[in-house]
């Protein structure tokens, strides 16, 4: 079994922190992964992205930066003060143990002596983990190499800003694996490089989706690579296509969820979708994914897949007194309602049940329901592929309507009258509009498609849409915003070249609140300077991470010359939103989770016909 040093997998990491080049980072990765073993690969999967598990387990190393101080300080016999003085002169403590360490070659850690004793420092709890956490690190990082333990600090710290994506990972891992030429010998670039590895990437990207995790994914082809070796690169791609098409939804691994796309106007929906369609209500609430296992045990999931069990226990009764079967995943809505009027309340006060404490009283001040709209899995049964009639009946006979359980409303019809009076209807109920499903349609988890379809209330008025827009900078305050920041720069996300691009600056729609609350929620992800992953002509204050997500209107679409969504299209200057206004944060979202280039571009040239 291979034993491959950290250090190599250090050296990845400062190739992949010096390029901006999607393709540079494909070609890094692809490089690597064929030279480890399927266990290194798992390992290199989660430490690339600066996490131990997938993103579901939520496993944290809980050391913020004065424990990371003392533990370098114990490791080098110097003192905490001195330490604290470098670290505020570089900003980056893990460029403060690198200089600290020149010259020092390390002990020869192994990638899994690395990985484990993170772990190890992760779930250390109880009386005094503080101090032992302090202590394992110290041990670690003085037997690390400079260069190793920069990393290994800023991994602890959640700093990596290696900057990639999942999609680029799954590119560079279907390139390692399919043997396929570097990036740089194909023809025509990125459109070459989508020829030779799309098909690879997406076989790979199917089982991402569907069981959430890029290291078993990694696991899985490398071990397979590894019995095929002697095969050549075709028959080899086939064995492994084979391999993960087999790949099935397990019961307390969340899935990835499906996503929608958006129509202007309701009389396009036939250009997308012919025969019946499922027309339900779209809630403005959180949308949940509830894993029941056979033990009875619940598990739900929000659509970043966190375990948000413990904030509903109300829904958790309902779906235990409701469920008639043995194990099952299903999909809902849960949308906050005020008892007396029996109407719905906006989604902000849904956010107030996100809370460590006192759940049962928000239980009691904020009761909710939960509309259940698909099922995935039933008692051993994969139903993603299953149409969407057949999901929605085994769904209705395994679940029992009550209080706090309900399913969607609904209509199947292909009658476009019909569809615009439930739409009607939707916006009567308090609803933001409906969902339009091919009723033949599968689950294509963690996919944009057209099998669903939103049309929603703002389509109606002037203002043009809802964006949900990664933070990346901001601009310092004045007057009574003085103290924090007087408008933020957000940008859409590109996952084609893993990059985000500047669309707007949102200045007005926060309260006196929201607007004290910005250097809190934003500063731990500021950045010294522009990410190397946003794309902007904009001047910024403050630069930061894109890690929050907001969700906006605006009036209109215009083409500006400091904006870049969709630049290389409209070629005199990128896309920019006018008169945008804050509505939300969206904490339900990851920055990959923003609205995408192609939708805004979408919507701009469907503004232009009309």
């Amino acid at each position: 079994m291979l034993h491959t040093k950290f250090s190599k997998l250090a050296e990845v990491f400062a190739r992949l922190e010096k390029t901006a080049s999607s393709l540079a980072m494909i070609d890094i990765l692809a490089d690597f992964f064929p030279k480890i073993s399927p266990e290194e690969a798992k390992i290199s999967a989660y430490l690339l992205r600066g996490e131990l598990t997938p993103s579901y387990e939520g496993l944290e190393i809980g050391l913020a930066d004065k424990m990371v101080i003392r533990a370098i300080a114990l490791s080098q016999n110097s003192t905490n003060e001195k330490i604290e003085s470098l670290f505020n002169k570089a900003g980056d403590l893990g460029s403060v143990i690198e200089t600290l360490k020149v010259g020092d070659k390390g002990k020869g850690l192994t990638i899994k002596e690395v990985f484990e004793k993170l772990i190890e420092i992760a779930k250390l709890g109880g009386a005094g983990s503080q101090e032992k956490k302090v202590s394992c690190l110290a041990d670690l990082i003085s037997k690390a190499s400079g260069e190793e333990a920069r990393y290994i600090i800023r991994t602890i710290l959640g700093t990596l800003r290696l900057g990639v994506g999942e999609m680029t990972f799954l590119y560079g891992l279907a390139k390692a694996f399919s043997g396929n030429p570097p990036s740089q010998d194909l023809p025509t670039g990125q459109a070459g490089l989508r020829r030779a590895s799309k098909k690879n990437k997406e076989i790979l990207e199917y089982a991402f989706n569907v069981i959430s995790d890029l290291g078993e994914v990694a696991y899985a082809v490398s071990t397979k690579y590894a019995d095929l070796r002697g095969l050549d690169a075709n028959l080899r791609g086939k064995k492994i296509e084979e391999m993960i098409k087999k790949v099935e939804p397990k019961v307390g691994v969340p899935i990835r969820m499906m996503l929608s796309s958006r129509v202007e106007d309701l009389k396009e929906v036939q250009d997308h979708i012919l025969g019946e369609v499922s027309v339900e209500d779209k809630y403005d609430g959180e949308r949940i994914q509830a894993h029941i296992k056979k033990n009875r045990k619940i598990v739900l999931f929000s659509r970043r897949q966190e375990n948000i069990t413990h904030q509903y226990p109300d829904v958790i009764s309902g779906l235990e007194k409701s469920f008639s079967g043995k194990e099952a995943i299903v999909e809902g809505e849960i949308v906050p309602f005020d008892e007396k009027s029996g109407k719905q309340v906006p989604f902000q006060v849904l956010m107030s049940r996100r809370r460590k404490h006192n759940i049962e009283e928000y239980v009691k001040k904020i009761p909710v329901k939960y509309f259940l709209f698909d099922l995935l899995y039933l008692d051993g049964h994969n139903f993603l592929g299953k149409s969407l009639e057949q999901r929605k009946t085994a769904l209705k006979n395994s679940f029992a309507k009550s209080k706090i359980i309900e399913f969607a409303e609904g209509v199947i019809t292909e009658d476009l009258s019909e569809i615009k009076k439930c739409f009607e209807d939707s916006i009567k109920r308090g609803n933001e509009g409906i969902m339009i499903k091919d009723y033949s349609g599968i689950y294509q988890a963690g996919s944009r498609g057209w099998l669903w379809i939103k049309f929603k209330k703002d389509y109606q008025k002037e203002i043009v849409d809802t964006f949900d827009l990664a933070v990346v900078g901001a601009l310092y305050g004045a007057g009574r915003r003085a103290k924090t920041y007087g408008s933020l720069l957000v940008a859409a996300y590109n996952p084609k070249t893993n990059k985000y691009y500047s669309f707007t600056k949102i200045g007005t729609g926060f309260t006196d609140e929201t607007l004290a609350q910005l250097p809190k929620m934003l500063d731990k992800y500021k950045l010294k300077e522009k990410s190397k992953l946003l794309e902007t002509g904009m001047k910024s204050d403050v630069w930061f991470e894109p890690k929050i997500v907001v969700e906006i209107s605006g009036a209109e679409i215009t083409v500006s010359p400091v904006h870049t969504v969709a630049e290389d299209k409209i070629k005199t200057g990128g896309l920019a939103l006018r008169f945008p206004r804050f509505l939300r944060w969206r904490e339900d979202k990851s920055a990959e989770e923003a609205t995408t280039v192609e939708e805004i571009y979408d919507i701009y040239k469907m503004g232009v016909k009309k």
